[in-house]
C-alpha cells in the first residue's frame, strides 16, 4: 500500500525543523508536525540565555576599570527588545514559510499515533501515513513535587524576561545548564540571586574538580550557592517563603524553575506504537531506532543532563538512516555540550575519571591554563584551562575547556577526534599567532612533552641515536 510521505516528523524543537529542511532539499517528500509555538518558546529559551550572558559579561569588564551600572528599568527593556528582535531573525532558513515553499508539509496541530488500520499519526483535521517516523517533540520545565509549589506564579527561562522590570531578587531551584548561566549572569547584572540545588555537585556529569571551579565562578559572579539542600515547601502570598529541611527560611520576591527541560511526550500514545520509554524520555539504538520498526528518535527526548544544550548531529543521522539505507551511528563520546558561563564551559568525550577507569596507565591526561597564551593577555580573559585525555595511541578520549572561545576550541578537538587524527598530527594544522587556537598546540606540545620524559623509550632512542651521531662524526 502507497503512503503518502516518506518521512512524518513528529517535531516541536529546532532540531526538527532542520531535519524537515534537509530532508526536503534532498528531494524527499516530507510532513512537519508540530505543537503552535512549541519552537517560538525554544528559540526564547536559547536567547535569553545567551543575551543575559553577554550581557552579564559585559557588565564583568566593566567592573575592571571601575564599579559597574546597575540594572535600570531602561537596561532591562533593552535586554527584552535584544531578545525579541533576535528571535524574530534567528533561524531564518527554518521559518515556516520556508520550509513549505521548500516543499515541506507544515502542520501546526497536535496529534498521536494510531494504529488502526495502519500505523499513522492523527492530528485534528490530518492523518498522516509516512515510510518512516522521525519524533522530536518540544520540552516544558520539570515542576517539582514540592508542597505549595505547582500554581504559583515561579518564572522559567521562556517567561524570565516577560517581567516588567528587572528583580530585585531571585532564587532559582535547580542546576540545569540554564539555571547555571542564568544564575551567574542575573547575578553580575546586579541582581541578588540564589542557586538551590539537591544534588552535591554543580556539574553532575563531569570531574568533580571542573564542577567545583564552575561553581567558584558562580560565587565570584556573587551567587549564593547552596549544593545538598531540601525544600520542604513553598508558600506564596505576593512574596515567596521557601522552607528548608534544615530549617532556614528564604523569601524572594521571584522564584525561578531551573530545573531540567522534559520532553512532552505523554499525548503522543507512543506505547500503543510499541515505543518503549524511559518515563518521558524514548529509548534508541545506536542508530537512533525506537523498538517501533521504521520510527526513529533524536533530539532532547533521548535525555541526558546536557540534552538541551548538545549540538544537532543525532537529527541528520537519524534522518539518514530513515530515507536511506541505516549504517549510520551515532557517536555519544564525539558529541560536544556547552554551558554558556563566563567564562564557558564546554567538552566532549570520557571525563578524567571515566578514562582512568577504562583504560587504566594507558591514559594521559594534559592540562594547560589560558594564560599560556600571549592573546589571552590582550583580551584580559586568563581565567580558564583547556584539559585533554588522551590514549597512549595519540587518539582523543575527551576534552574539557573552560574559557573564552571553549565551544569553538572544543568543537575542532571534536572533529580532529571524530576523524581519527591522533595528537600527533594536531600541531600539523594551519594555526595563526595571537590567537586562542595557539592553546592546541600547547596541548599537542604539553602531550608530547609526557611522550619524550627521560627514561621513556623515545628519549633514550633518541639519546642514544644523538650519542652515536656525535661519536661517529668526521668533518
Amino acid at each position: 500500500m502507497t503512503v503518502d510521505y516518506d518521512g512524518v516528523i513528529i517535531g516541536g524543537t529546532v532540531q526538527a525543523r532542520e531535519v524537515a529542511a534537509t530532508a526536503s532539499r534532498q528531494g524527499a517528500r516530507v510532513a512537519l508536525v508540530e505543537p503552535p509555538e512549541s519552537v517560538d518558546r525554544q528559540i526564547r529559551q536559547q536567547l535569553t540565555v545567551q543575551v543575559l550572558a553577554r550581557a552579564g559579561d559585559a557588565r564583568q569588564q566593566q567592573a575592571l576599570f571601575g564599579s559597574p551600572q546597575i540594572l535600570s528599568p531602561a537596561d532591562w527593556t533593552a535586554l527584552q527588545q535584544r531578545v525579541a528582535l533576535a528571535q524574530d531573525i534567528a533561524y531564518p532558513h527554518l521559518a515556516l514559510d520556508t520550509l513549505a515553499y521548500g516543499g515541506v508539509d507544515v502542520v501546526l496541530e497536535v496529534g498521536q499515533f494510531s494504529l488502526k488500520p495502519q500505523l499513522a499519526f492523527t492530528t485534528e483535521t490530518r492523518r498522516l501515513r509516512g515510510r518512516r517516523y522521525l519524533v522530536s517533540p518540544p520540552t516544558e520545565v520539570t515542576v517539582p513535587a514540592i508542597p505549595g509549589l505547582a500554581g504559583t506564579p515561579v518564572l522559567t527561562p521562556e517567561t524570565l524576561l516577560n517581567l516588567e522590570v528587572p528583580p530585585k531578587d531571585l532564587v532559582i531551584l535547580g542546576r540545569s545548564p540554564d539555571a547555571i548561566a542564568l544564575a551567574q549572569a542575573l547575578a553580575l547584572l546586579g541582581v541578588k540571586t540564589t542557586l538551590l540545588s539537591r544534588g552535591t555537585q554543580l556539574l553532575p556529569t563531569e570531574d568533580p574538580d571542573i564542577s567545583h571551579f564552575v561553581a567558584s565562578l558562580l560565587v565570584a559572579s556573587g551567587v549564593n550557592l547552596h549544593l545538598n539542600v531540601q525544600l520542604d515547601s513553598v508558600q506564596y502570598d505576593g512574596t515567596f517563603a521557601i522552607q528548608l529541611s534544615g530549617g532556614d527560611l528564604l523569601k524572594t520576591s521571584c522564584l525561578f524553575l531551573g530545573t531540567a527541560h522534559q520532553p512532552q511526550t505523554a499525548n503522543l500514545n507512543l506505547q500503543a506504537a510499541n515505543l518503549i520509554t524511559n518515563g518521558p524520555f524514548i529509548g534508541v539504538d545506536d542508530q537512533l531506532r525506537t523498538t517501533r520498526p521504521g520510527c526513529f528518535a533524536f533530539g532532547p527526548c533521548l535525555g541526558g543532563y546536557w540534552a538541551d544544550h548538545l549540538d544537532y548531529q543525532d537529527g541528520q543521522i537519524a534522518l539518514g538512516n530513515a530515507l536511506y539505507f541505516p549504517w549510520r551511528k551515532l557517536q555519544q563520546l564525539s558529541r560536544v555540550a556547552c554551558l554558556p558561563t563566563i567564562p564557558e564551559f564546554a567538552g566532549f568525550g570520557l571525563t578524567s575519571q571515566q578514562a582512568l577507569r577504562g583504560f587504566g596507565p594507558a591514559v594521559t591526561i594534559v592540562q594547560v591554563p589560558y594564560q599560556q597564551v600571549p592573546r589571552t593577555h590582550l583580551d584580559d580573559r586568563m581565567t580558564g584551562f583547556c584539559r585533554c585525555i588522551i590514549h597512549q595511541d595519540g587518539s582523543v578520549l575527551g576534552a574539557h575547556i573552560v574559557g573564552p572561545n571553549a565551544r569553538d576550541l572544543t568543537q575542532t578537538v571534536a572533529l580532529l577526534a571524530k576523524r581519527r587524527i591522533p595528537m600527533q598530527l594536531m600541531a600539523q594544522r594551519l594555526a595563526l599567532p595571537m590567537t586562542y587556537t595557539q592553546l592546541l598546540d600547547r596541548l599537542s606540545d604539553a602531550w608530547q612533552q609526557t611522550r619524550w620524559q627521560p627514561g621513556r623509550w623515545r628519549r633514550d632512542w633518541a639519546e642514544n641515536w644523538f650519542n652515536w651521531c656525535r661519536s661517529s662524526f668526521r668533518k
